[in-house]
């Protein structure tokens, strides 16, 4: 129980970002002290910062969550963005869906339309493998099991061969002076090349994505086209995308050009 508890611990700082010691006991059904006996360990396993009455998620550059934790957190706004990503697609395109649990969600949007999908995605290979009028294909590479994805030099060799209409990816964080970056450098190689290889770039990111950096810088947000999200942004966000000449779509439509 205490290691199932300090599971589900993690799971809800990785989605809320911060936790008090009184609202976790209150939901684990269990003393304060024992939650913080929880932060204690979790704070020496470098995963988050133990502060008065709580603790906040620890922003480590380097590390990144198995898909498997990652496709359980945000679920709604995923699929809120994937919602108004599906509107790009149109029939007969050839798109490229990435292995994030985001661009996943696309999956239950464009099943039955006739479309080639291009994929370093196990998941998405799976979703769409009974679908008839999909044309489906991996790009192949070493396999990656926390990111249940394909990477390496074979997969950007696909790559960079083969273009595609459109592109669908995200990424693990967005900076307003560094761009785009990820925490490994075989995840930032496949989706750079992406881009470079894309007619149009669909970034879809969720709010716990913004004003963050990660470990390896994956490009300049002018080289996105559009950014879909599920939240509005502040002002700071929206000057830096409508000098870039980024469209930026959120729950309540577009907001820049």
């Amino acid at each position: 129980m205490t290691a199932q508890r300090r599971e589900e611990l993690k799971r809800y700082l990785l989605e809320y970002k911060s936790a008090s010691v009184e609202n976790m006991a209150r939901k684990f059904k269990v003393s304060g002290q024992t939650i913080r006996r929880d932060f204690e360990v979790l704070e020496k396993e470098g995963f988050l910062l133990r502060s008065y009455g709580g603790a906040m998620l620890k922003d480590r550059k380097t590390y990144f969550e198995p898909n498997t934790v990652r496709c359980e957190l945000l679920v709604d706004a995923k699929r809120k963005i994937c919602r108004q990503a599906a509107e790009f697609i149109y029939p007969n395109d050839c798109i490229f869906i990435d292995h994030s649990t985001t661009a996943l969600e696309l999956c239950g949007e464009i099943a039955q339309r006739p479309l080639t999908v291009v994929t370093n995605s196990r998941r998405v290979v799976d979703r769409l493998s009974e679908s008839q009028n999909i044309r489906l294909i991996s790009t192949g590479g070493v396999y990656h099991r926390d990111q249940e994805g394909y990477f390496g030099s074979e997969t950007v060799r696909y790559l960079e061969q083969h273009c595609v209409d459109k592109a669908f990816l995200s990424c693990r964080s967005l900076d307003l002076l560094r761009g785009l970056s990820d925490s490994d450098e075989v995840i930032a190689d496949v989706r750079q090349k992406v881009i470079e290889n894309a007619d149009s770039v669909y970034l879809l990111a969720d709010h716990s994505k913004f004003g963050k950096s990660g470990f390896i810088t994956i490009c300049d947000v002018s080289a996105v086209n559009c950014v879909i999200t599920d939240q509005p942004l502040d002002e700071e966000w929206n000057q830096m995308f409508r000098e870039k000449a980024v469209r930026v779509l959120d729950s309540t439509g577009e907001k820049t050009v």
